[in-house]
């Protein structure tokens, strides 16, 4: 397939200032190669080369929850084959945007954009933008090595009934599974899978319009990531936990993962006021626990909602992190896929460490034993 230069001079040049990247509406008929390494300049930009093939993904992941309502608003951005990650796939072509969430009465919704056009997005010193052309959705974010990075996703989407906007405002650095997110950084999370935390914690503002009913609240938690992958997600992965939270003056983001080898892998991140305190993929680095009704380990296909979580990070020097998580209003269950909104309270131990702080999460878990 005819590439643009730019998606070639990406490729010799990884640390060019400006970059226009078009990616067709159409999936790759050869072999393709997933980043690894984080690239300057380019850290939350596409990470497929030169695009999605059957079994590949690749897909920015945005949410916000409120903290004191019940809404709740997530977006994700597509560029994935059948196999590589099915249910971000519509049919037609690699591309699609999903919108799910709740409204303030708890009710939920979940909308799928079709996209009829191509993928344009440019990088450059100032940001990164994103247009799924045709779908009514962008994103347009500043340069992650200012201060206080912001996110701002545009939607303007007749097709599905959808309008209006969500922006984040960053009080934590962002990072990937082993660390802060340095140029030459590597990004697997475990093996075929790969991960880039642009927001671990951000301030959220939304402002939707969803088939007529709003979404808006001023006090959100949001977040922002992305996954990409070189192989089927569900031929690699057996479970994993995920989740983000804000506890008084620290952020968290965890991963626990099981591949099909049965192999566990560990991310952690803490932040205090915006400092990092804990980036670490070292074994229990963070570990995570169902606790309560239907806290199976590890997870099966049909296990039920679990009733909360525990989950300790390893800070060093003899202190940890003890964060316990309540499920609360449960956002999407299905036998391999459960995503949940929750509270949750925090305990700091060791070397003189104290306090306890509560706050609310958004996390998730899939299961496929």
């Amino acid at each position: 397939m005819l590439q643009s230069l730019a998606v070639i001079a990406l490729g010799l040049l990884p640390s060019i200032h400006a970059i226009t990247l078009t990616l067709p509406n159409q999936l790759i008929n050869n072999p393709v190669k997933a980043e690894s390494e984080v690239r300057a300049g380019d850290f939350d930009g596409s990470k497929l080369w030169p695009g999605a093939n059957e079994t590949s993904y690749d897909w920015w992941y945005f949410d916000a929850v409120s903290a004191t309502t019940n809404e709740s608003v997530t977006v994700v951005f597509y560029n994935t084959g059948p196999d590589g990650f099915p249910f971000g796939y519509n049919g037609g072509g690699p591309f699609s945007v999903g919108i799910s969430g709740s409204f303030a009465n708890g009710s939920l919704f979940s909308l799928t954009a079709p996209v009829t056009g191509d993928v344009v997005i440019k990088t450059d010193e100032s940001g990164i933008s994103g247009e799924w052309s045709g779908s009514g959705f962008s994103f347009y974010g500043t340069s992650l090595d200012g201060p206080n990075p912001t996110y701002v996703l545009k939607v303007d989407a007749p097709a599905i009934g959808s309008y209006g906007t969500v922006t984040l405002r960053s009080r934590a650095p962002p990072h990937v599974s082993c660390g802060l997110g340095h140029s030459g950084s590597g990004e697997e999370l475990f093996p075929n899978v790969f991960w880039a935390n642009a927001q671990p914690d951000a301030d959220a503002v939304v402002d939707l319009r969803i088939q007529g009913t709003p979404v808006q609240f001023a006090d959100g938690i949001g977040y922002h990531d992305k996954n990409w992958g070189d192989a089927p997600f569900v031929s690699v992965t057996s479970s994993w936990y995920w989740g983000h939270a804000r506890l008084g003056p620290y952020s968290v983001v965890w991963f626990d993962a099981i591949d099909k080898a049965g192999r566990e892998y560990f991310s952690g991140y803490v932040s205090q006021n915006g400092e990092l305190l804990q980036g670490s993929c070292t074994k229990n680095a963070v570990v995570v626990r169902p606790w309560g009704k239907n806290s199976e380990y590890p997870p099966k296909a049909k296990t039920g909602i679990m009733e909360g979580l525990d989950i300790k990070f390893d800070l060093g020097k003899g202190k940890e992190m003890l964060v316990n998580v309540t499920t609360g209003l449960v956002l999407i269950e299905t036998d391999n896929y459960v995503r949940t909104e929750g509270t949750a309270k925090a305990t700091i131990k060791g070397s003189g460490g104290k306090g306890a702080y509560e706050g609310r999460t958004l996390f998730e878990e899939f299961k496929f034993n």
